[in-house]
């Protein structure tokens, strides 16, 4: 699973059946929707004002022929440095090396950091700037009022056909420009959501929150994978 983080680390499920349909027409960057760009735009600027971020949120993952997985978890990120803690795996990396923590295998995985973020996962500030590389066409699906909160939906598809997944779905409250949802879907049929919860801007961390502390685990295996 811990692949999937470049594609998008916690993210989609069953209540998906009531989107619309993708624009089949929409095949270059210069397709792209202005009206969804205002939105992006508008919440990439506020994103880029966090110099870091703690996110508190729900992931839900459907595997094809298999009940639906949900666990709570929380992500901490600074700048390059990122912390991600759930019930089954936690991931740590602090710019120089990255742990992948599988829990019930009762593994460590310790890599080099990735600067090219080939192992990296894909946080909401990443998300954001993924409408501006070229390299994926969105538009706004649905748009509708819940309340006095009106709601977006935007999907973005990868122009390289070799890409992961097929799809991905931002849902966006227009009334605090905030992420609600994120919804990834995988080649392979597989789904999976991220549900925002709570959003802390801009907390200061230790060096350490973000280096898996392997002294304090028993009976675990570290497999050092490192180069150097």
């Amino acid at each position: 699973m811990h692949k999937l983080w470049m594609v998008l680390y916690l993210f989609l499920g069953s209540f998906l059946m009531g989107f619309g349909q993708s624009n089949n027409t929409m095949t270059t960057a210069s397709d792209n929707d202005p009206k969804a760009k205002i939105i992006l735009d508008k919440l990439k600027k506020q994103f880029d004002t966090y110099a870091s971020l703690e996110l508190n949120f729900e992931f839900q993952l459907e595997l094809p022929g298999k009940p639906v997985e949900t666990q709570k978890g929380k992500l901490i990120q600074d700048g390059v440095k990122y912390a991600v803690i759930m019930k089954d795996q936690e991931i740590y990396a602090d710019g120089k090396s990255t742990w992948l923590y599988l829990k019930n295998k009762k593994e460590v995985q310790l890599t080099d950091f990735d600067e090219s973020g080939s192992d990296s996962f894909l946080s909401p500030k990443q998300m954001l700037a993924l409408y501006q590389s070229g390299d994926y066409v969105y538009s706004i699906l649905e748009e509708r009022k819940a309340g006095k909160n009106t709601f977006t939906d935007i999907e973005f598809k990868p122009l390289k056909k070799q890409a992961d997944f097929s799809k991905l779905r931002l849902t966006v409250n227009k009334s605090d420009n905030s992420m609600v949802t994120l919804r990834v879907f995988l080649r392979d049929g597989s789904r999976y959501v991220l549900k925002m919860e709570s959003l802390i801007p801009n907390k200061k961390y230790a060096p350490e929150t973000f280096i898996l502390n392997s002294k304090e685990l028993k009976g675990v295996h570290i497999e050092d994978l490192r180069m150097d």
